[in-house]
């Protein structure tokens, strides 16, 4: 069974083995679908990590 992960910036299930990319952040690592939402994600990290706070 494959364990998903949940990319930050547009909300998809993803494998974490066949990400398109991912990235280092205060320690954790992210995942991502896309490399258009890895680079949203570099841009402005605080803004999708908020998003889920709430």
């Amino acid at each position: 069974m494959t364990t998903t992960v949940h990319d930050p910036v547009c909300h998809m299930d993803i494998d974490p083995n066949t990400a398109a990319s991912k990235s280092e952040y205060n320690g954790q690592t992210y995942y991502f679908c896309s490399l258009g939402c890895k680079k949203s994600f570099d841009e402005n990290p605080d803004k999708y990590l908020q998003a889920h706070r709430h």
